[in-house]
């Protein structure tokens, strides 16, 4: 594997570890999820943006941080 492919991978992992534990949480500002995943700031809001352009989260600004909710997906039928 590639470095692009691993750097590729870890995005996706990351972003995957932020979405069990907003569900968990149902929200949570972007300080507590870098403190509680161990992420550098690049590694966060890489995975925050990959997850905002997925439809999975929202977002808004509080303060000097953001705070993060999950979105709840429906099935088309």
């Amino acid at each position: 594997m590639n470095e692009a492919s691993k750097f590729g991978e870890s995005i996706v992992n990351n972003s995957d570890k932020i979405l069990q534990l907003l569900k968990n949480a149902g929200e949570m500002s972007s300080w507590d999820l870098k403190l509680k995943l161990h992420l550098s700031s690049s590694a966060l809001y890489l995975a925050l943006g990959r997850l905002f352009a997925n439809n999975d989260i929202q977002l808004y600004q509080k303060d000097l941080t953001y705070i993060i909710k999950p979105l709840v997906k429906t099935e088309n039928k």
